[in-house]
């Protein structure tokens, strides 16, 4: 009885295991060839750069046009499991385990991993990989290489049938130290890394592991035992026309979809990029043969033989006074340019480009096919199933298959620049490796229309934050290490929320955090959420983590706020001295003299001395020292000072010391501020008593915040900054946030900073900027928006922003990386928290 391989068109030894040995990034098969395997580093490109895009396809263009003298390639584009698990892992190490936050921080992290894992199903990377044959029978130009090489293969196959075989040299790969060199340099324009032995073992296994999970230490050391369990998987027929592989426990239905044709236009068809896209995950190889310039198989020859056939075609149709065909016209047309090329010595190349889908079970396999059968026909590509040619091409993707004289079913010719229109080696990611997931990479163009979920259902690409990376070293790909981050958008578009969602995940984190609440909403939003689940009982762990929150008002109707800024309790020494006599200075203004300043100087010293023996006193105290002094500008001055403060906003920062200050050393304080009456920037003039007032506790406050972040330089701090504007509208205001901008490299101080408009971050006089934007949709600023993220503004840009719809902004990060993204909250019990809006409406 015929073999099912000889029914099916091929010799069963085509799917004998063909390597004999690996080293390095060398495969040495037993017919004595030698492939050389480079994983590719893919460019991170923003979707809406059109022109980074044309560049990169150059650069592809050059490096593969340099592989011509080795006549064949492959190029792979394959899933690797992302491990969920590990990642977590090692974000738990910055945990702050000893703290109040313990518990809810391991109830995030494993409820991301099952939320992803149950939404998205295994989640997934796609690794580029380019194989390049050293030698190899089929290819090379040395027709004594060839005669020795088929002598060779022909002994070994006649030994191995009465149990011998050649043995094989332990330092085969040194033969291929300088090829392997000078591939390095014909590559070197792409970001190429040799694998490693244990890598090559694994990518050559894995492609018996197709949709399966596996444990990679595992079947790397069941390769290192021997070479022949490579393919030490049981492949065999389901349904007639699907393979199933069997490996232990593990079973997964696999097909491999052949492209029979592709657009005859290939500008800009951007293939792997667009596949990248879909929510399940594909393998998709390119087998390539550059067309010789002469020969009966080669390009040029079988073109001009379909000329030939074009024009007998055509002088019919002539003869016949039919209308010429617009298909034959048009490939009439190709056929010329094809010959153009040839005489230009253009690279032309056929290549075999498969889709393997894989599926848990038959239904699976079927729902993506569909998807993907739709996703082709749109882009005009037309897929095959190759029902009879299934175990042809599962095999043909192997590594060490290079396409021959034999191969004829669905090769498609042409140039290297058309191909090149694929767009390798590319992928869509924006964020940190390592951080807590905030959304999902929106896959669409279009608006989704305010359904937000949709736009996170429809996408398998998470997206991962830890703002504590900006300003590490070592961090591979960064750009900046500008630590600070800002959040820009107009109200209702989600700006608040995202800005709630990472203020509450890295209060997990060893890190102190400080939240200014200009509107003073969360404390009563955080207090309510905690008497609802005290009174039912439920969510000890977010009960926890909420009663751990300092949560400080500045409102000086509340005697229990009085001196929370005073310089005297919260400072000490020449740092308290330097804001006395600013906070003094500002509300004396032009009736300070030298001699009243030394004055109160003078006293400031005292009292501080005071403070120092365990006194309570404070600014009160001062200014009672200066209304004793025998000089009586000094003493009216200090009157007139104490009486300033009496009953006024002025009381948080100057007390009698009574009160305990902010404290600079709790974890998380989220500090509200009411009663400010701020002057515009522009009031330099006429400003009022109550304005005065104000500035002089902005002074306090900043110096406070400033004292926050520079305290500790080994202790990262965070500074949430709610509605910027806030501190924007007034040059005290200005000043604060451009000193805290610059102590934050070197004092690991990182500051985020919320804002309706753009225009709000560029100042004249600071060029420090931010490593990391959020930017919201704010419909007034779109070109703003676009120039300060550095893209450049055409229509598609422009709708780009535009459509984003509620939870979507642009996520611009320190790798210099754009992309749209939906933010996900995730956990619908903390997002409570992020709800301030309050209604007594019941119909809505």
């Amino acid at each position: 009885m015929a073999s099912l391989s000889s029914v099916l068109g091929f010799d069963d030894s085509f799917m004998l295991n063909p390597i004999w040995d690996i080293k390095d990034n060398l495969i040495l098969t037993k017919n004595r060839s030698v492939f050389a395997v480079y994983e590719v580093s893919p460019k991170i490109v923003n979707t809406v750069d059109d022109e980074a895009k044309e560049k990169f396809k150059d650069l592809v263009y050059s490096s593969l046009a340099n592989l011509r003298k080795y006549n064949n390639f492959k190029i792979k584009m394959t899933p690797f499991n992302q491990d969920l698990f590990s990642k977590f892992k090692v974000l738990s190490q910055d945990i702050d385990w000893d703290s109040g936050v313990s518990d809810l921080a391991e109830y995030i992290l494993q409820g991301q991993i099952e939320l992803l894992e149950d939404s998205i199903g295994t989640l997934f990377d796609y690794r580029y990989y380019v194989i390049v044959p050293l030698r190899s029978i089929h290819i090379s130009m040395d027709l004594k290489d060839v005669v020795n090489q088929s002598y060779r293969k022909t002994v070994s196959k006649t030994l191995s049938l009465v149990g011998l075989g050649e043995e094989m040299p332990s330092d085969w790969d040194r033969e291929y130290k300088n090829q392997r060199e000078i591939l390095d340099n014909a590559l070197n324009l792409l970001d190429i890394r040799p694998l490693t032995t244990d890598e090559n073992y694994f990518l050559n296994r894995k492609h018996f592991l197709k949709g399966q999970n596996y444990n990679e230490k595992f079947e790397i050391e069941l390769v290192k035992n021997s070479i022949e369990n490579i393919d030490d998987t049981n492949v065999e027929f389901e349904n007639v026309n699907i393979i199933k592989l069997t490996n232990f426990n593990e079973v997964s239905y696999v097909s491999t979809l052949a492209v029979n044709s592709v657009p005859q236009n290939m500008s800009y068809l951007h293939l792997q990029e667009e596949l990248q896209t879909l929510k399940f995950p594909v393998e998709v190889d390119y087998n390539c043969q550059f067309s010789l310039p002469k020969g009966v198989f080669s390009l040029m020859s079988k073109a001009r033989r379909a000329r030939g056939r074009l024009k007998n075609t055509m002088n019919e149709a002539d003869e016949t006074d039919d209308v010429q065909n617009t298909k034959v016209m048009r490939s009439r047309y190709l056929l010329e340019d094809m010959q153009s090329k040839f005489d230009e010595d253009e690279p032309m190349l056929s290549y075999l480009q498969t889709i393997t889908v894989t599926g848990n079970s038959i239904d699976e396999l079927k729902e993506r096919y569909e998807v993907l059968y739709a996703y082709a026909t749109q882009m005009g590509i037309e897929l095959v199933r190759a029902n009879a040619d299934q175990l042809y091409l599962f095999y043909k993707n192997r590594l060490t298959e290079m396409l021959d004289s034999q191969d004829r079913n669905f090769i498609q010719p042409m140039s290297l620049e058309a191909f090149c229109e694929n767009l390798f080696f590319i992928t869509r990611k924006v964020g940190t490796d390592i951080g807590f997931c905030i959304g999902r990479v929106d896959n669409q163009f279009s608006s989704w229309q305010g359904d937000y979920r949709s736009a996170i259902e429809s996408s398998a690409n998470p997206v991962y934050t830890n703002l504590l990376q900006a300003n590490k070293l070592n961090v591979r790909g960064k750009t900046t290490s500008n630590p600070h981050t800002a959040i820009i958008g107009e109200t209702g578009s989600g700006k608040s929320f995202l800005t709630k969602l990472l203020f509450t995940y890295h209060s997990l984190l060893k890190s102190q955090i400080l939240c200014i609440d200009p509107k003073a909403e969360m404390r009563e939003q955080y207090q309510l959420v905690l008497e609802k689940h005290k009174k039912a009982g439920t969510f000890p762990e977010f009960q926890k983590y909420i009663e751990s929150i300092d949560f400080v008002t500045l409102d000086a109707k509340n005697p229990d706020n009085y001196g929370v800024l005073d310089p005297i309790v919260f400072l000490k020494g020449q740092e308290a001295s330097d804001l006395a006599d600013s906070m003094i200075d500002s509300l004396l203004g032009k009736d300070n003299t030298p001699l009243i300043q030394s004055g109160y100087l003078e006293a400031v010293d005292k009292v501080l001395a005071q403070r120092e023996a365990g006194e309570k006193v404070g600014m009160i105290n001062v200014f009672d020292l200066m209304i004793e002094s025998d000089r009586e500008d000094i003493s009216n001055s200090g009157k007139l000072l104490k009486r300033l403060v009496n009953n006024s906003i002025l009381s948080l920062c100057f007390s009698d010391g009574s009160n305990s200050s902010i404290s600079l050393t709790n974890k998380i304080t989220i500090l509200e501020i009411t009663g400010l009456d701020l002057p515009k920037e522009s009031e330099t003039v006429g400003i009022t008593k109550s304005q005065k007032k104000s500035l002089t506790v902005m002074y306090a406050l900043g110096y406070f915040c400033k004292r926050f972040g520079e305290r500790d330089r080994k202790q990262e701090t965070i500074l949430f900054f709610d509605e910027a504007w806030f501190f924007n509208s007034t040059s005290v205001g200005k000043s604060i946030l451009m000193e805290l901008k610059r102590i934050g490299r070197s004092f690991n101080n990182f500051m985020v900073y919320i804002t309706q408009s753009v225009k709000d971050l560029e100042t004249n006089d600071d060029s420090t900027g931010f490593g990391t934007v959020f930017a919201f949709l704010e419909k007034t600023e779109i070109d703003e928006v676009l120039d300060y993220l550095k893209v450049v503004k055409t229509e598609r840009t422009r709708e780009w922003i535009g459509n984003m719809t509620m939870a979507q902004c642009i996520y611009f990060d320190t790798f210099g990386r754009k992309e749209r993204i939906t933010v996900d909250g995730m956990f619908p019990e903390i997002a409570e928290l992020f709800d301030t809006v309050k209604t007594d409406l019941k119909s809505v």
